[in-house]
């Protein structure tokens, strides 16, 4: 049997795992599948998600480079290998992959939100602001877009505004705009 075949079997082997909850024996099989295969992109991805997933990100972020370097148009991945940056806590560079997301899907909802977070970490209000007003454009009831929109402008002393995304957020999602309003101190109206 072929080295391309026996990674082919394996990379479906593992997915078959996957399909029926088992990640913790398929995480080994998949590691077989890149050793063999280091071209397989999507063996790479799911790698790096199944770390990712069990907060392994010293091991997810190598692994979503690999994924990135073969399949760099993928806005998807993108978002991925940049939200698992974020979680380590490495933003200026998932800054950089959060707009190679944008880019290749503008209307990626979670890469604005993505993007307006590692902005507001850095201090850039400003910037965030415009990211979490697209997000909540892109998907109106995200009411995690609005509660982000809304401490950003609470940052910038905007409180007119936050009191407007108070009232927007609190059409449809009572317990986050009761949240916004103790911590921003918005008006109930």
């Amino acid at each position: 049997m072929s080295a391309a075949l026996r990674a082919a079997l394996r990379y479906w082997w593992a997915q078959t795992l996957l399909f029926f909850g088992m990640n913790a024996r398929a995480l080994p099989v998949f590691r077989e599948v890149v050793r063999e295969s280091p071209g397989r992109a999507e063996a790479w991805n799911v790698l790096a998600f199944l770390h990712a997933q069990k907060g392994e990100l010293s091991e997810a972020i190598p692994a979503f480079e690999r994924a990135l370097a073969l399949q760099p148009a993928d806005a998807a991945l993108s978002f991925n290998a940049a939200f698992t940056l974020q979680r380590a806590g490495r933003h200026d560079e998932a800054l950089a992959l959060f707009l190679c997301a944008i880019d290749l899907d503008p209307k990626l909802d979670r890469a604005w939100y993505g993007l307006g977070l590692s902005l507001a970490h850095v201090g850039r209000y400003e910037e965030a602001v415009a990211r979490f007003r697209e997000a909540a454009r892109l998907q109106p009831f995200n009411p995690h877009a609005g509660y982000h929109l809304a401490a950003a402008l609470f940052k910038l002393g905007r409180r007119d505004e936050v009191q407007k995304e108070y009232e927007r957020v609190k059409e449809f999602d009572p317990k986050i705009s009761d949240l916004m309003r103790r911590e921003f101190g918005v008006d109930e109206s």
